[in-house]
């Protein structure tokens, strides 16, 4: 919900300073040797909404933000979020319809801890049928496209094994019977294309059938140990390669993340995700990435909350791209993170949150074969902060 008024203009803005902190090694295990460093990232942002008249809005969002490292002179970066997106209201239906730029220096994936920049463009569309009270009908489409910048340090060829332009179709039916419980079924079918010669064997085509569950309350302060908050997700995917080397993956996928309390003040959580992600090393193709989380969440009062989540995140190869057999070999990746959040809001507009994760790496892949990541940090935001908005994708991601 927009804050700010000026005329019929509504807007909403904040100041945020993210991740500000010790870092005990900027790389986690890329590197022969750690790299520790203090860090912080900052800037503004803004999100503005231009109703026309009761039919269509405009809605602009911005934010540009430095990342600052303090002895890394190298990783310093100004990167920069922009998107705009139209609404079409009707009666039974609901288009909207939108774009988004993303100029980020960030870290590449868990596979590749290094600090890549990264240019997206992406295009996207939906159009929503509200067949009856409690059931609608959505189209969605999007297309994507990323292009990466090469690394210096020898690292294998980025922007010939990772740009792409991708394309998803998705068909989803809805079903609210209660106000805060929607279920879905996703049918969903996308390409992926690659832009470099020597990567056009990494084309792909992708379909999957998700199904589940979101739970709509809104999780503010100490409401969100009350209730179940969140979404399950789970489904099928097929990920056809064009390369006859290169071992499909078909199987499970997922996006989960519940929060279910039990205690008046306490909550249990629960996180899961699931799918194939392509690689960055020449020699692979994809990897398949699984991450299990379990946490709880405590009100400390109306204005604190604590959080403690415990996560597992697993990186998988096709063997055909290291052992030349079949299946799944791995795990080549293995990453194991503690995460504790001290959340404070004494005003409306501001949100203090001082946290620590402890993790460590298993690799066969990385400059050490077991390393150690710690952060001990906090974030601030102060101001309306409405949250960069997601163009249309698929529960799924």
């Amino acid at each position: 919900m927009a804050q700010g008024k000026l005329g019929i203009l509504r807007y909403n803005g904040a100041f945020r300073l993210d991740n500000a902190g010790h870092d005990s090694d900027i790389y986690y295990g890329s590197t022969d040797a750690p790299v520790p460093d203090n860090t912080f990232t900052v800037g503004p942002e803004v999100r503005f909404f231009l109703p026309v008249n009761k039919k269509i809005v405009f809605d602009v969002y911005e934010s540009p933000r430095y990342v600052f490292f303090f002895d890394t002179e190298r990783e310093r970066a100004l990167n920069n979020f922009f998107g705009g997106q139209t609404h079409f209201v009707f009666e039974k239906f609901f288009m909207q319809a939108g774009m988004e730029l993303v100029d980020a220096k960030e870290r590449l994936s868990t596979e590749l801890n290094i600090n890549v920049r990264l240019k997206e463009k992406s295009l996207a569309g939906l159009v929503l049928w509200q067949v009856s009270h409690d059931t609608s009908l959505i189209l969605q489409y999007k297309r994507s496209t990323f292009s990466y910048e090469n690394l210096t340090s020898g690292v294998d060829n980025i922007r010939e094994n990772l740009n792409r332009t991708e394309s998803f179709f998705n068909f989803i039916a809805s079903l609210q019977h209660h106000s805060k419980t929607r279920f879905y079924l996703d049918g969903e079918c996308g390409s992926i294309s690659f832009s470099e010669a020597a990567s056009l064997l990494r084309n792909t085509r992708s379909y999957g059938v998700y199904g589940g569950i979101e739970f709509l309350q809104t999780a503010e302060g100490a409401r969100v140990t009350s209730g179940i908050h969140g979404r399950i997700n789970l489904g099928y995917r097929y990920f056809n390669i064009y390369d006859p080397q290169t071992k499909d993956y078909s199987g499970l996928t997922g996006n989960t993340s519940v929060s279910v309390g039990f205690l008046r003040l306490t909550a249990f959580r629960l996180f899961f995700s699931r799918s194939p992600q392509f690689s960055a090393y020449s020699g692979r193709t994809f990897f398949l990435q699984t991450i299990f989380g379990v946490g709880l969440a405590r009100a400390l009062s109306k204005r604190c909350s604590l959080y403690y989540d415990f996560f597992y995140d697993r990186n998988n190869y096709p063997a055909t791209d290291i052992t030349g057999g079949g299946g799944m070999e791995g795990p080549a990746d293995r990453y194991t993170t503690h995460s504790v959040r001290l959340n404070l809001r004494p005003r409306r507009d501001l949100e203090v949150t001082f946290f620590t994760n402890l993790g460590k790496r298993h690799s066969r892949l990385g400059a050490r074969p077991v390393s150690e990541h710690n952060f001990f940090g906090f974030s601030l935001i102060y101001g309306s902060l409405s949250g960069r908005f997601s163009l249309p994708i698929a529960p799924s991601f």
